[in-house]
């Protein structure tokens, strides 16, 4: 199983040159499922949302599950904030706005951390969450959460973006042996389990964030990217695809291996360095 981790395209302001690049990657990779994980526009304009729509149109037909993220609520309207925070992106994507999919053993299900009282920050209703996860039917080979905020991140300058209440929220979802956690927000790639900083999870999740992978709205250390899952049994490959201006394509740069364990979740297997082969870094 094959699955396609996009995020943060921001259109209003994406790179057009990235978008040629990355659209001829991913025919190549021939994902089997791909996932969009929120703030599709950079102001919510409609005009924003249709190129997004068209960007959409141009991927592999196979399933695509997108979430919104705090851009994609109007900013400057209050009105329409408040009262249509979301009449946007429904027409152009999902009319639900926590959208699920089933493909084979795979489920994805899709949750919205960009509620209209907030204005960057992430939050989830706990109670819904927890509701939402009791109903769903028997546990797949794969459980995956999406949204959009992080629960957790690289770099001390992003805690403040951690989602609110992100400790009692990875618990909820540990309980419900959620095997892997996509998200996004903060535009720096991130993948490794929650042991990092919720060690005493009883069921560890995967924790996997995807840079920008069409703005301009790139960071130090982390130009265009997009992250490709892949699930082979009990174990995960996950790749760091990249995108730099002075670069032909997206390239490969970072692969990371899991292993799920009896009674313990994900554990790290290894991480492996694209630009230097004899570079395996070890399990901490």
């Amino acid at each position: 199983m094959r699955i396609l981790h996009l995020s943060d395209p921001h259109f209003g302001a994406e790179r057009p040159q990235a978008i040629a690049k990355l659209l001829a990657c991913v025919q190549r990779l021939r994902p089997q499922l791909i996932v969009l994980s929120g703030d599709i526009t950079q102001r919510a304009r409609p005009e924003q949302f249709r190129a997004a729509a068209r960007f959409v149109e141009q991927l592999p037909a196979v399933p695509v599950l997108t979430v919104p993220g705090n851009h994609d609520i109007s900013l400057y309207n209050l009105p329409r904030r408040l009262l249509l925070p979301f009449t946007r992106y429904r027409k152009l994507f999902y009319p639900q706005i926590e959208p699920e999919v089933r493909y084979g053993d795979v489920e994805v299900i899709g949750f919205n951390s960009a509620p209209r009282w907030r204005h960057i920050d992430g939050e989830l209703d706990l109670d819904a969450v927890r509701r939402r996860l009791e109903a769903l039917p028997p546990r797949p080979a794969l459980r995956i959460c999406v949204f959009h905020h992080p629960l957790d991140c690289r770099r001390h300058q992003d805690q403040h973006n951690i989602i609110h209440r992100g400790a009692a929220l990875a618990a909820l979802l540990s309980q419900h042996r959620v095997d892997l956690v996509l998200g996004g927000h903060i535009h720096d790639p991130m993948m490794r389990t929650s042991a990092h900083r919720y060690p005493d999870l009883d069921y560890a999740m995967v924790l996997m964030l995807a840079g920008t992978c069409v703005s301009r709205r790139t960071r130090l250390g982390a130009p265009n990217s997009f992250n490709l899952v892949e699930l082979q049994g009990e174990e995960l490959l996950l790749q760091r695809w990249d995108w730099e201006l002075d670069r032909p394509e997206f390239e490969p740069v970072l692969r990371t291996g899991f292993r799920r364990e009896l009674g313990r979740g994900w554990v790290l297997t290894h991480k492996y360095r694209y630009s230097d082969p004899q570079n395996w870094l070890d399990p901490p």
